[in-house]
């Protein structure tokens, strides 16, 4: 009987997961950009001037928000490593800022599942604790962007063995 329960619960998981990928990519489909100059949502003119040149105004959307991160990086490279999608979740991630955004967080109660975050791979105080320097922390190889609901839900594990225990005892209490 178990088994079973936590196979519904997979799959039910599982149904939610498609539901959200096929609700961002069909808004992510029907972006229209906004074509007149908006701080909130280009950064600043030349950014905007460089939006309205590009051949691939989706691809610069992600220079747009990497610009906008509040992270000591080179925005350039932070644009290089955006994925499409989550790399935890599989939902597709809308980099688009102010007028650009598709999925609106006053509406979507899902919108974290869609919006980009980045990440350290190795978090800043275990990299510390091993000797790391500021630049290596800071490093765009020690850079993950995911979703921000993935980044929420991991924010406080910091270790394999955290991550491990968390799944195992979820396991435990809700599908046991």
């Amino acid at each position: 009987m178990m088994k079973l329960t936590q196979l519904l619960a997979t799959l039910k998981m599982l149904d939610r997961l498609e539901e959200l990928k096929s609700k961002g990519l069909r808004a992510l489909a029907q972006r229209q950009f906004h074509e007149y100059y908006d701080a909130t949502t280009y950064g600043n003119e030349k950014l905007f001037e460089g939006f309205k040149d590009s051949r691939d105004q989706t691809r610069f959307l992600k220079l747009l928000w990497a610009w906008q991160v509040d992270w000591s990086c080179n925005k350039v490279e932070l644009a290089k490593i955006c994925p499409d999608v989550c790399p935890i979740f599989g939902t597709p991630l809308d980099y688009g800022r102010g007028l650009n955004r598709v999925i609106n967080p006053l509406v979507e109660t899902d919108e974290s599942f869609f919006q980009p975050s980045v990440d350290h791979k190795v978090p800043r105080s275990i990299a510390r604790a091993l000797g790391w320097t500021d630049e290596q922390i800071n490093s765009i190889s020690n850079y993950v962007i995911i979703s921000r609901q993935a980044n929420q839900m991991k924010s406080n594990m910091s270790t394999l063995e955290e991550l491990d225990a968390f799944y195992q005892n979820t396991k435990k209490v809700y599908f046991s």
